[in-house]
């Protein structure tokens, strides 16, 4: 395939350009992803909040998102930053690569989904639902949710390959691109965080209610945990719906096949969807800087952990 000057100029600004922002945005958005994850992870499995069952559901969602950072994200980093990419060159990883990363994208959505209903539930107040709201429960449910998205989505890994056009790891065919896309959007983009608004609103109305018992200490308390929950779902609907609409742009543009024979065209394409990755990954990055922010409860369990943590080492 000739290349003119001018293609070759625009191919060397996109490359520059993706490694730059590697280095600025994915490798930083990479360490403090992972960082905020660990402290998710030990104040919901360690601190006081360990006795709710909603952390539960904040645990297994954080777990989610550290899977999503160091495979999804870690590929990427290499992929653009250092030019490491074995899953373009390889079918299988191609494969489990894409797999595996939707199943993450997945579970953490439907985890925190799970903590609106579970705290909706608490906020009733009665004695059924206390029933329902328990870590036995939770946790059985918190398995249920993982073996209906390994099995719901399997069908990713068998459509996911290598294109034979450009060498890149993506879908075989046009139809389960544009059939990926859609699926992606309506879950992912519309009917998750959608039922995670209604139930976060829902919650704030039986809050506004309780307040009117008198029970301040709960009524904080679930104001707390169900304003953490709602900014959370919040920065999931914003960088979604991003991230879902750069993939539709390319994948609809990538069903002309005039189009991906023009090398410059690739190269717009590739640095369209890097940034669209910039995007996508930014809430399972900074879910725990969210919480420290809009939670006071939150903040009050880090600070008792980071100094139960020091006196242990002293």
């Amino acid at each position: 395939m000739n290349t003119s000057v001018e293609d070759q100029l625009i191919i060397d600004s996109v490359k520059n350009l993706q490694k730059y922002f590697t280095y600025t945005i994915l490798i930083p958005l990479f360490i403090i992803g992972n960082i905020g994850c660990i402290f998710n992870t030990i104040i919901f499995l360690y601190s006081y909040l360990k006795s709710s069952s909603t952390s539960r559901y904040f645990l297994a969602s954080s777990f989610a998102n550290l899977f999503q950072l160091n495979i999804g994200l870690a590929s990427n980093i290499l992929d653009f930053g250092f030019s490491i990419h074995p899953y373009h060159n390889s079918s299988i990883l191609c494969k489990f690569r894409n797999y595996l990363i939707n199943i993450a994208g997945f579970l953490s959505q439907t985890y925190l989904l799970f903590a609106c209903i579970d705290r909706y539930l608490i906020t009733i107040d009665k004695p059924r639902s206390r029933q329902i709201n328990t870590i036995l429960i939770a946790n059985r449910i918190i398995f249920f949710i993982a073996c209906f998205w390994f099995i719901n989505l399997f069908h990713i890994f068998i459509y996911s390959n290598i294109s034979s056009y450009n060498h890149f790891c993506f879908y075989s065919s046009s139809t389960y691109i544009f059939f990926i896309s859609l699926h992606n959007l309506i879950l992912s983009g519309f009917i998750l965080p959608i039922l995670m608004i209604i139930f976060g609103l829902l919650t704030l109305k039986n809050i506004q209610q309780i307040r009117c018992l008198g029970r301040s200490l709960s009524k904080r308390r679930n104001h707390y945990l169900s304003l953490m929950l709602i900014s959370n779902v919040f920065i999931s609907v914003i960088f979604t719906l991003i991230y879902t609409s750069g993939l539709i742009y390319i994948r609809f543009f990538m069903l002309n096949k005039e189009n991906l024979l023009l090398l410059r065209k690739k190269f717009q394409r590739r640095f369209i969807l890097f940034i669209t990755i910039c995007f996508y990954y930014v809430p399972y990055a900074i879910s725990f800087y969210v919480n420290i922010l809009t939670s006071q409860r939150f903040r009050c369990e880090l600070k008792k952990s980071l100094y139960l943590n020091k006196r242990k080492k002293n």
